[in-house]
């Protein structure tokens, strides 16, 4: 028993303060089915906290219904030292490991005297790993976290010893060689908690985050061509845009990132020109942004535009990943669309609902950004890096449909590394590529708005891009 009071704290419910970041929105019927869960099978689940103010970092909701239940005080694992960025991710994590479902889930079982009943302490030689499954990339995860901080979940095995809830965080738990906390249903409850942990409590909600616009190029993967690591190379350039244009064609790499690609056709002789508001070099360092550049890139853009008209083609590779916002990811697509002629061509790029949260890809779990989300209703996830947050907009295949219709037209096709997909079928991979013809589905005042939308996007200390004064004008001629 001693044990089990080292590792989590019976606290006070009325002294623990809530977190105002919490990510997590509960609707009346989801608080209900939490209730009812509480209700029957009591606090099966221990909350985190921070020691030293009582902070909730994980378990708000639950919290917030056990007062509603008139509970008074409940199990806690007590941390220290939470990074900002940790107390979110806490709060996911947390939150997954409770009501993970996967078809690659592991099967442990915990060797316990028959009867156990309650919170109970199993030491590694008695938790045993059926299956291992899958699930890499959220055991990497859930392992820097223990390591950093210590435990801070506990799994839930029935009357049998097989652990029903928080598997994979028992699997990383059995992987480190560490005790595992278990609380031991009693015989015949083991379905009633399958049910209540099964069902959805509330939706991931970001609002509470700041958004800093200018801190999305975070978002956007660097691009290399020629001999860099194959993961650096454009799926979009390589496939599509790169085999079905000349010398004679004229291209805008519109979000161009560190503008690898448009140095390299343009080093070839490539009639390209490109823009990216958040430029900071070619190695995309992420420091100062070279705003008299991205000046510059505009008025060659306006020149190109007032000398030939609008683009045959415009490339937008993965910057839809990195809006922060349903308007943002609007007016990417609708410029796109102003800039490029009637019937011409637009390729554009970005990643999959699959790749977010599929939970078997062990190889972009060890990248640099992973492949790991928790969604919101939109599709967008929170990530924190170099002290400040930057959003990721994640798209199935309805979805990528859905804005190509809206913003683009109605001819295109979309592709998954280079083969062309079904688009009635799911994407299975982490990043697609469409090629669309240009149709222009809105009218002249919307693609103006969306233009001076992206051309007057905002910059550190309060400041503006004012770049819609040199484009507007322009393609107001154009677009009449």
């Amino acid at each position: 028993m001693n044990e089990i009071s080292n590792m989590i704290k019976t606290v006070q419910i009325d002294t623990l303060s809530p977190a105002g970041y919490n990510p997590r929105k509960l609707e009346d019927d989801a608080q209900e089915n939490l209730k009812a869960s509480l209700s029957t099978l009591g606090i099966i689940k221990a909350i985190v906290i921070r020691g030293s103010d009582k902070r909730i970092l994980a378990g708000h909701q639950r919290t917030k219904t056990m007062k509603l239940l008139g509970i008074t005080e409940c199990p806690a694992f007590c941390l220290e030292n939470v990074t900002v960025y940790d107390e979110v991710r806490f709060n996911q994590l947390h939150n997954f490991t409770e009501v993970e479902v996967s078809e690659n889930q592991p099967l442990l079982k915990v060797n316990v005297p028959k009867g156990t009943v309650g919170f109970t302490l199993v030491q590694p030689k008695d938790l045993i790993m059926v299956n291992k499954g899958g699930e890499a990339n959220k055991v990497i995860k859930l392992t820097e976290l223990v390591n950093k901080y210590g435990q801070f979940a506990n799994a839930v095995a029935d009357s049998e010893g097989n652990i029903i809830i928080s598997a994979i965080y028992a699997k990383t738990i059995k992987l480190l060689r560490m005790p595992l906390l278990v609380y031991v249903l009693p015989e015949g409850m083991a379905e009633k908690a399958e049910h209540y942990f099964s069902l959805k409590y509330g939706e991931f909600n970001y609002d509470h985050i700041e958004r800093n616009t200018y801190i999305q190029s975070y978002a956007q993967p660097e691009r290399h061509p020629e001999g860099a690591d194959k993961h650096a190379l454009s799926v979009l350039y390589e496939t599509q845009v790169i085999p079905n244009v000349t010398k004679a064609t004229r291209i805008l790499d519109f979000g161009a990132g560190c503008k690898n690609y448009y140095e390299m056709l343009k080093g070839k002789g490539y009639d390209i020109d490109a823009i990216e508001f958040f430029y900071c070099g070619p190695k995309m360092l992420r420091s100062k942004i070279l705003t008299e550049q991205v000046e510059r890139d505009c008025k060659e853009i306006c020149a190109h535009l007032e000398k030939y008209g609008r683009y045959d083609v415009v490339v937008c590779d993965h910057v839809i990943n990195s809006v922060d916002s349903l308007e943002a990811e609007a007016a990417v697509l609708r410029t796109c669309s102003a800039l490029c002629k009637p019937g011409g061509t637009i390729y554009w790029a970005g990643n999959t609902v699959y790749g977010a949260t599929s939970s078997n890809q062990t190889e972009n779990s060890k990248r640099k950004r992973g492949t790991f989300a928790f969604l919101d209703e939109d599709k967008f996830t929170a990530n924190f890096m170099n002290g400040v947050w930057y959003f990721q907009h994640y798209h199935s295949m309805a979805d990528i449909c859905e804005c190509n219709k809206k913003y683009i037209g109605n001819t295109f096709n979309v592709f998954d590394n280079g083969t062309l997909k079904d688009k009635e079928k799911e994407i299975k991979s982490g990043t697609f590529e469409v090629v669309a013809v240009n149709e222009i589905p809105a009218p002249p005042s919307q693609l103006l708005d969306a233009v001076r939308f992206e051309f007057t996007l905002p910059l550190p200390e309060g400041k503006r891009y004012d770049l819609d004064k040199y484009i507007i004008p322009v393609l107001e001629k154009l677009l009449k």
